[in-house]
């Protein structure tokens, strides 16, 4: 049976309650019928991460920037009303995500929103970060209206259809297709090759890095800053292959397979870039990285470790400074901090991390708290703007999607937003998966290189051949 609600003049809401099943089989079953998809998944950490799953398809708007120019596609017929009046926004001032979200903005809670991903030179935008290296194909931002969904609450065990159409036939005719091909035979285990990997920096270059970032905080100019080493293979077959392999080897907090169409991202995400939600902005910042073994014994002293180093603790403790400071601009006075050096534990890694908690002003969105709080300073350092300076100094390549921000913004102001990070790019046969390392005054070249290999070891388990044993 499928519940109605009316959300606006232009849009009805349907929900129909389907046998609970888990996400990744159902999406496997009817993906290849759809050009552009997603699947939002949270595996194995706790119940506040682990709780929910999301699949999207079939979106209606594709919306896209690159430096001072953007563009809204009609994807399908449902797309033209938004279509009409976007043109509107686009010849009364810049057509951007923001004038999008405030043109159509939506009262009640609602899944409907852009979904998609900014990439770390997104910040350019708003920040005068230098521009030495040469530019990439990789957009700004690429983000879709998407309007019909597959929602699955774990803890519940409960999964529905969602859907957003004009009429209540419409919402019965998807959800009627949805339900048949969810009803379907598992399909073929899809299969995928990654091959020629190699790291674009050796490790004498990247302890060289480790040396110049030594110097930038000797000097008093940073605190830290992340340099980065880029994985680069060529890659054939079906990317959600890669996804549920890497799923399998490294169930993560924000876990994705995005499809944009003519490129993907598949991601096992430790950590939430920013969050809002019923006006609290929250942000959870990540630090300090250990081993884990497979001995519980080992794992507990590795973790001792982690906690009473106290170069781990310098990290931690300037990001959460950075936090808050990036939640100023844009929160009441008063910005909570819990959860302090909290450990969580992953497949191959552990971190500590931290929990803030802000008000969002009444003249900000979510969007704005987005723009506050990139890039993060996990993956940038601090202060953020010098040390994306030198990043831009000492770096060979743009970083493109690495560093930016995958998520969704919906249509009454919610936003959820994990960091671009452990994630393959895919476009044109090639692959693309960036490390990097925290580095401070007292950091060691060879502990930080072998940090960067720790934090791609569950990645480079999903191929072949992995290229640290050749």
């Amino acid at each position: 049976m499928t519940k109605f609600k009316k959300i606006n003049q232009d849009l009805i809401e349907g929900r129909t309650e389907i046998p609970y099943v888990q996400a990744t089989p159902v999406f496997s079953k009817f993906y290849k019928n759809y050009k552009h998809k997603f699947l939002f998944e949270s595996a194995d950490i706790s119940p506040i991460y682990g709780r929910l799953s999301l699949i999207g398809v079939d979106p209606s708007i594709k919306f896209t920037g690159k430096d001072t120019k953007s563009k809204i596609q009609t994807l399908n017929n449902r797309g033209n009303n938004f279509q009409l009046r976007s043109r509107k926004i686009s010849r009364e001032r810049k057509s951007t995500p923001e004038s999008f979200l405030k043109e159509f903005r939506i009262k009640q809670k609602t899944f409907l929103g852009l979904y998609g991903a900014f990439s770390y030179d997104f910040i350019r935008t708003f920040e005068d970060i230098g521009q030495k290296l040469p530019k990439n194909n990789t957009n700004d931002f690429t983000l879709f209206l998407y309007d019909t969904f597959i929602h699955f609450d774990h803890l519940k065990e409960k999964c529905e259809i969602i859907v957003y159409r004009k009429t209540k036939k419409e919402i019965q005719e998807t959800t009627s297709k949805l339900k048949k091909e969810i009803a379907k035979s598992p399909q073929p285990t899809p299969k995928y090759k990654i091959q020629e990997p190699n790291f674009s920096l050796t490790k004498k270059e990247y302890e060289d890095l480790v040396r110049k970032a030594k110097t930038y905080t000797k000097k008093g100019e940073l605190y830290e800053v992340v340099f980065s080493n880029i994985l680069k293979a060529k890659f054939a077959g079906d990317p959600f292959a890669l996804y549920m392999k890497y799923r399998e080897i490294n169930p993560s907090p924000y876990m994705f397979h995005f499809d944009f169409g003519n490129e993907q991202l598949v991601g096992a995400s430790p950590e939430m870039m920013v969050r809002c939600e019923d006006n609290k902005v929250h942000l959870r910042p990540i630090s300090g990285t250990a081993k884990r073994s497979q001995d519980p014994i080992e794992d507990h002293d590795n973790m001792l470790k982690l906690l009473q180093d106290p170069k781990e603790k310098a990290e931690l403790d300037m990001l959460v400074d950075l936090g808050r400071n990036d939640l100023s601009r844009v929160c009441e006075p008063g910005i909570e901090i819990s959860d302090y050096r909290f450990i969580e534990k992953y497949s191959k890694v552990m971190h500590t991390i931290t929990h803030l908690t802000g008000t969002l002003r009444k003249d900000c969105t979510a969007l704005d708290a987005l723009i506050s709080c990139i890039n993060a300073g996990t993956l940038t350092g601090t202060p953020k703007i010098a040390a994306m300076q030198a990043i831009e100094t000492h770096e060979k390549e743009r970083r493109g999607y690495y560093g930016g921000t995958i998520g969704y913004l919906t249509l009454n102001g919610d936003m959820d937003t994990g960091i671009i990070i452990r994630t393959a790019h895919i476009k044109n046969g090639n692959l693309r998966f960036q490390v990097g390392a925290t580095l401070l005054n007292d950091s060691t070249p060879s502990k930080e290189y072998q940090e960067t290999l720790n934090k791609a070891q569950a990645f480079l388990q999903t191929f072949e051949t992995n290229p640290l044993s050749q």
